[in-house]
């Protein structure tokens, strides 16, 4: 099967994988190349889709799908798998430095070593003792569970669908019940995918809701708030302060008033990337399995539901 790598790997990587594909190590494909592809590895450029005819798989080196659940963009037949999973380990890493620097001042302490300014910024936070929502329980959203249980922290979990209990949350919950909830937290964690039931889900009341002392943080999709209704709480002092690595408009002008709010810690979507070499290294663990089962008509890992935007299940190659 020819199978084209977009995906930029290390030499030791590539010979990871699986044998049994025709393998294309490029991140340039064009119309004429892609005829003939059966397997792409990687986020393709859309417009090249439509030639696509032979398309059987595509496996996608990022979490977020849902820019590829177009209807009709994919051949028919075409199973699409995300790459969740490989993402856990750094974006907990990402939220538990920017919630501590919130929490301890270090934001303030690093605008004062700017201006060789000596002061104290007053009362500190704990994540020992605090208590975490985390909106959105997918991999991202238990894999930081888990670490802020380690750190002695309280989780209460929000999820689609409650069948059974989950690991590291304490206590757990569905959307519709986040107002009630939303007053115990001393920290918020945005961890939802794109969908039309989550877009602009967290409006700008919730925000009334929250502690004075706490923190918003949102490392999943930035289209589930406005940006502006973030800015506004800080500013307003509704919450201690916020986190964004997404935000509804990327990249942020440069004249949007979040730069100048001290107390929200922005980054320009980069929680989730590949610049921690582990989790290049977590994705290929996910697509070298994933080859072996295509190969095999096995069921894959990480389906997309393209109805839905997002993974759901496991499903057979066809």
């Amino acid at each position: 099967m020819k199978t084209w790598v977009l995906t930029e790997l290390t030499q030791a990587q590539k010979e990871r994988l699986p044998k049994g594909y025709e393998y294309v190590f490029s991140k340039e494909l064009n119309k004429e190349e892609i005829k003939d592809v059966e397997v792409i590895v990687g986020r393709p450029p859309f417009e090249l889709l439509p030639y696509a005819k032979n398309l059987k798989w595509l496996q996608l080196d990022s979490a977020g799908s849902e820019h590829y659940c177009k209807a009709g963009l994919l051949p028919e037949g075409c199973v699409l798998t995300n790459a969740t999973g490989s993402f856990g380990l750094t974006i907990s890493e990402y939220l538990i430095c920017t919630i501590l620097m919130l929490m301890r001042n270090m934001n303030l302490y690093v605008r004062n070593q700017e201006q060789a300014k000596w002061q104290i910024e007053g009362p500190i936070y704990s994540i020992y003792g605090s208590t975490f929502l985390i909106v959105g329980l997918g991999n991202l959203g238990i894999e930081f569970a888990k670490r802020i249980k380690a750190l002695g922290g309280y989780t209460i979990g929000i999820k689609k669908h409650i069948e059974q209990s989950v690991e590291y949350i304490d206590q757990l919950y569905t959307m519709d019940q986040i107002k009630d909830v939303l007053p115990k937290a001393d920290v918020v964690v945005m961890a939802l995918p794109s969908t039309e039931e989550t877009r602009k889900s967290f409006h700008g009341e919730y925000f009334d809701l929250m502690k004075e002392t706490a923190i918003w943080a949102n490392v999943g999709r930035g289209d589930v708030v406005e940006t502006m209704d973030v800015v506004n709480a800080v500013k307003e002092k509704k919450i201690l302060g916020a986190v964004l690595d997404v935000c509804d408009t990327e990249p942020i002008p440069a004249d949007h008033p979040i730069w100048k709010e001290e107390n929200i810690i922005i980054t320009p979507h980069i929680s989730g990337t590949f610049q921690l070499p582990k989790t290049k290294d977590i994705f290929v663990d996910i697509l070298c399995e994933n080859l072996e089962a295509f190969k095999n008509e096995e069921p894959l890992r990480n389906i997309v539901d393209v109805k839905e935007g997002y993974r759901s299940y496991a499903l057979k190659k066809s």
